[in-house]
C-alpha cells in the first residue's frame, strides 16, 4: 500500500512538472511544489512513515548517488582551469562570506539570549546547504550552452563542497563542545577528501582510456 501511494506521489509529481512546463517554468518547481503539496505536512499523500521506511531511504540513496555522479560529470579539469582564479574566489566568497555573516548575526542573538554563542556557528555551517540539482535540472530541461552555463554549474558543484567541509568541521567542533566522545578530528578531512580522491581517480582513469581509445581508433583509420 505504501509503494503504490508513493508512485501515485511520483505521477502526480510528474503531471504537475509537466504543467509547469505550459506556462513556460521549468519542471523542477513543479516537483518542488509538488513536494510540499503532498507531503506529510500538508495533503499527506507521502506520510512520514514512508519517508520513514528502509526502502524509500535506499531508493533515496541511490537516486542521491546518481545525481552526483551527474554533477561530478561537470567538474572537468580544462574547464576548471580555464576559468581558473575567478570561479575559485568567487565560490569561496560568496560561501565564506555567507558563513561568517550568519554566524555573526546567530551569536549576537545568543550572547544577548544567554543561549551559548557556539550555536551561532552551527546555524551559519546550516546556512550554506545548497542544492545543486536544479541548476543541473534547468540547462538540461532547456539544453542551454555557453560561458554562463559553463561557470554555473562547476560553481554550484563547487559551493556544496565547500559548504560539505565547513559543515563537518563545525559539526565536530560542537560534537566536541557538548559530548566527551566527540568523531576525532582527524575524521573530517578523511570523510571528505577521501571520496573526492576516488572519484579523482576514476575520473583521471576514464579520461585517459578514453583518449587511449580515440587514439586507437584514429591510428587504425590511418591505415
Amino acid at each position: 500500500m505504501m509503494i503504490i501511494r508513493w508512485l501515485f506521489t511520483l505521477v502526480c509529481a510528474f503531471f504537475i512538472g509537466r504543467l509547469m512546463t505550459k506556462i513556460h517554468m521549468p519542471s523542477i518547481l513543479g516537483w518542488l511544489i509538488a513536494g510540499m503539496a503532498l507531503g506529510p505536512h500538508a495533503l499527506n499523500l507521502m506520510p512520514q512513515t514512508i519517508l520513514d521506511s528502509n526502502w524509500y531511504n535506499l531508493i533515496q540513496d541511490i537516486l542521491s548517488v546518481g545525481v552526483g555522479l551527474m554533477l561530478g560529470t561537470e567538474l572537468i579539469w580544462k574547464k576548471l582551469k580555464k576559468y581558473g582564479r575567478a570561479l575559485l574566489i568567487t565560490t569561496l566568497t560568496q560561501s565564506l562570506g555567507t558563513f561568517l555573516i550568519v554566524s555573526l548575526v546567530f551569536s549576537v542573538v545568543f550572547y544577548f539570549q544567554g543561549i551559548p554563542i557556539w550555536l551561532g556557528f552551527a546555524f551559519g555551517g546550516i546556512a550554506l546547504a545548497t542544492a545543486p540539482a536544479p541548476a543541473l535540472s534547468i540547462t538540461q530541461e532547456y539544453h542551454t550552452k555557453g560561458p554562463v552555463t559553463n561557470t554555473l554549474l562547476p560553481m554550484a558543484v563547487l559551493d556544496d563542497i565547500v559548504g560539505i567541509i565547513v559543515f563537518f568541521s563545525v559539526n565536530a567542533a560542537i560534537a566536541k563542545q557538548v559530548s566527551a566522545g566527540s568523531m576525532p578530528w582527524y575524521m573530517v578531512p578523511v570523510m571528505i577528501f577521501l571520496p573526492f580522491s576516488l572519484e579523482s581517480f576514476l575520473g583521471i582513469s576514464q579520461e585517459n582510456g578514453y583518449n587511449e581509445g580515440n587514439n586507437h581508433d584514429q591510428s587504425w583509420l590511418l591505415f
